[in-house]
């Protein structure tokens, strides 16, 4: 950030000039007069209250420094604090005044992990069903040092919970990134067709409710398809045979008409 000492110094002689030279107009030119010193007295103003825009400078800093502006968010008592809107939404669900609140969740979701790929942060978008792995997240913010039993709980959209793990965190004064240290394995057995929930409480106590959903991908659909002893269902064997006869040739067709297994390249190539 550069340094706006100067600058003010500046403005502050500026002010006390304009406020001087404005008395010394008013005899001869009151209007004038009247002018600089309210100039003058205006730009005193504005440096003995460095609050009035100082916010927006701050918040206008990391609007432009986001690297996820698709995300929704909210500003919330300062400019330079991001607090995302799906945060606040999931500290009403869980019954707390996020304006009272002493631990306030600012930001949850979930990491996603596919094979070796790094994880991918999702927040409120849907998770792709092909996840290997899910490991939820919350960053909090306190007034002051704390330590606590933070746990997280998953619950699935039959309201089943499949996922518990608590563990004894030691929180810093301000923002706190808290994971629990184990992930959730995702396979096909579960439910996926509803909305599923992240509950996240301290010692006891709740602090947030999240709710995401998840998105069939086309390795899910196929799996959906496949029966537990490895053999295709009969709606996929159906869909395939479907694409396989549309893309043959009538003489393809003919060939097994006559009770042959395979079409023949060579007999067409002589029939040509």
């Amino acid at each position: 950030m550069p340094n706006t000492q100067p600058q003010r110094m500046w403005q502050v002689l500026g002010g006390i000039f304009l406020l001087l030279f404005g008395l010394l107009a008013l005899p001869g030119e009151a209007l004038i007069g009247l002018f600089l010193m309210a100039l003058g007295g205006w730009l005193l103003w504005k440096q003995l209250n460095p609050n009035v825009d100082s916010s927006a400078g701050f918040s206008q800093t990391f609007d432009d420094n986001d690297e996820e502006s698709d995300v929704d968010y909210t500003p919330r008592q300062t400019g330079a604090e991001k607090v995302y809107a799906h945060a606040l939404r999931a500290v009403e669900l869980a019954g707390i005044n996020p304006d009272t609140a002493q631990v306030l969740p600012v930001d949850l979701g979930v990491m996603v992990f596919q094979g070796d790929n790094d994880p991918v942060v999702y927040r409120t978008q849907p998770i792709p069903d092909d996840a290997d792995y899910i490991q939820p997240f919350v960053q909090l913010r306190l007034p002051t040092r704390a330590v606590g039993r933070i746990k997280f709980e998953i619950i699935d959209s039959d309201g089943q919970i499949i996922f518990i793990h608590e563990d004894v965190t030691s929180l810093e004064r301000g923002r706190n990134l808290v994971t629990p240290s184990a992930r959730l394995p995702i396979h096909d057995a579960q439910a996926m067709l509803g909305n599923w929930q992240i509950r996240i409480t301290a010692d006891g106590m709740p602090l947030a409710v999240h709710k995401f959903m998840w998105q069939e991908t086309n390795t899910r659909s196929i799996r959906r398809h496949i029966t537990a002893d490895g053999e295709l269902s009969n709606e996929l064997r159906a869909s395939l045979a479907e694409n396989r006869l549309g893309k043959m040739s009538l003489d393809e067709l003919l060939s097994f008409q006559d009770g042959d297994e395979e079409p023949q390249p060579q007999a067409r190539q002589q029939r040509r």
